[in-house]
């Protein structure tokens, strides 16, 4: 077995949180309940902004149009920005595997707004030696396109690879380009599965 040199991330819900959680954020604003809120915010329009296809205004004017929801985009905005906060844990693994000499990726089907204000806000990306996200290059996961690509950019064999994510559908292409995948549930655990792997965090 090839030792592992370079460990590619996820960002959403397993470095900051994403999407999910803004429902509860919304629901007094709208008067719904998160269940009811939450697959209104999914579908085509938000895999166009993940694309880089349409703004972010563009996709809450739809989703607010479809939904006829009485809400201005800038309180929308304002939730979601809300919402993205570090997972207490994550950013610590990180740190100390650049500190080993990992090489580091970031795998991520995010939009260009809300990266501009996570970036900003918690100076993220100087911990990753490449990033590649969806909407630079209008493909995600689980696209095996993606996956070659942030290979190509680390300049690394997909079996010197570890991949986490918190999706389980993204991890397959992972491991069928012969990655090794750790299916993220906390950072205790995704410790305990680096270790697992020979990868010393002490």
């Amino acid at each position: 077995m090839k030792t592992v040199t370079t460990i590619i991330f996820d960002l959403a819900e397993v470095y900051l949180k994403g999407l999910i959680g803004v429902e509860h954020i919304l629901e007094p604003i709208l008067g719904l309940s998160a269940k009811e809120i939450y697959p209104r915010l999914q579908g085509e329009d938000l895999a166009s902004l993940f694309h880089g296809e349409i703004s972010e205004d563009e996709y809450w004017q739809r989703i607010v149009k479809k939904n006829d929801w009485k809400v201005e985009n800038g309180v929308l905005k304002k939730a979601i920005r809300e919402n993205f906060e570090e997972i207490e844990g994550t950013r610590e693994i990180i740190e100390q595997l650049k500190e080993k000499g990992y090489k580091l990726g970031l795998l991520s089907v995010h939009t260009k707004e809300w990266i501009e204000h996570c970036n900003k806000k918690f100076d993220y990306h100087k911990l990753f030696d490449s990033i590649l996200y969806s909407f630079e290059v209008a493909a995600s996961k689980p696209d095996k396109k993606v996956y070659k690509l942030i290979l190509e950019r680390l300049k690394a064999a997909p079996e010197e690879c570890v991949f986490i994510d918190d999706s389980p559908v993204n991890l397959i292409p992972a491991e069928e380009l012969g990655i090794k995948t750790i299916h993220f549930e906390n950072p205790k655990q995704l410790k305990k599965e680096l270790v697992s792997l020979g990868i010393n965090l002490d």
